[in-house]
């Protein structure tokens, strides 16, 4: 159920039984040679679309930003300060907890988003007391990691990786980019880096991965078995 899609009085009938909702935050960052700047978000918001079917829980509008500084070499991405992030989340969580909701189920789909995601809920209870918060980030879900190491083995990396692209590929068919096999040779690098410095580490955006592997029958793999996991592990929040 996306919650844009609702009327008020459908919100207002939901909240008498459940208190839960589904949150997909992403970014709007380079994805390497082949990969959508929307990847993250487009990633993020079709898992937690399936999984609020799934399980008949209403999904936010999906947040497109998030913490992206360290791509800003490469045209078209967007980056949101933290102080930013962290507003943007305190307001949408006080508007939705006003209401009723209480649980917010996070489905991310940016790494760099997590720390700040973090401090942006501390901040929040001090408002909003009664909320509770859970960060899923999809790539890192177990089943997402075994099926990405049957499908790619050490090829997956970790940005830009087969496994997003594939997860696009799917989504967007008419936007599917076949590329040459990619070099995938091990690289030391320090952290934080500037987005000068990371474009020098990675000229092609990619992060020790070979999205040439993507497949769009393989991102379909990977959008069941996400939504799949999410659906379990929101049942389980949402009882606690």
């Amino acid at each position: 159920m996306r919650l844009e899609l609702l009327t008020w009085a459908d919100v207002e009938t939901y909240l008498k039984t459940k208190d839960v909702i589904l949150v997909p935050i992403g970014s709007t960052e380079q994805h390497g040679p082949n990969g959508l700047l929307g990847t993250d978000h487009l990633a993020a918001e079709a898992i937690a679309r399936e999984a609020g079917t799934r399980a008949g829980t209403i999904v936010s509008p999906t947040i497109p930003f998030g913490m992206s500084h360290h791509h800003m070499g490469f045209p078209g991405t967007i980056s949101l300060s933290p102080e930013t992030l962290i507003a943007l989340m305190k307001d949408i969580v006080s508007s939705l907890y006003r209401h009723g909701f209480r649980r917010f189920y996070v489905v991310n789909g940016h790494g760099g988003n997590t720390p700040t995601l973090g401090a942006s809920f501390s901040s929040i209870l001090s408002d909003c007391p009664r909320a509770s918060f859970k960060i899923a980030s999809w790539w890192l879900l177990p089943e997402i990691t075994e099926l990405a190491g049957t499908l790619f083995g050490g090829r997956e990396g970790h940005h830009a990786t087969p496994s997003e692209v594939s997860l696009t590929a799917h989504l967007h068919p008419d936007r599917v980019r076949e590329i040459p096999e990619c070099r995938v040779e091990p690289v030391s690098y320090p952290w934080p880096v500037s987005p000068e410095r990371f474009r020098e580490i990675f000229p092609d955006g990619r992060m020790l991965s070979d999205p040439s592997l993507a497949r769009p029958e393989h991102g379909k793999r990977f959008l069941d078995a996400a939504a799949e996991a999410i659906v379990k592990d929101l049942a389980a929040f949402a009882a606690g």
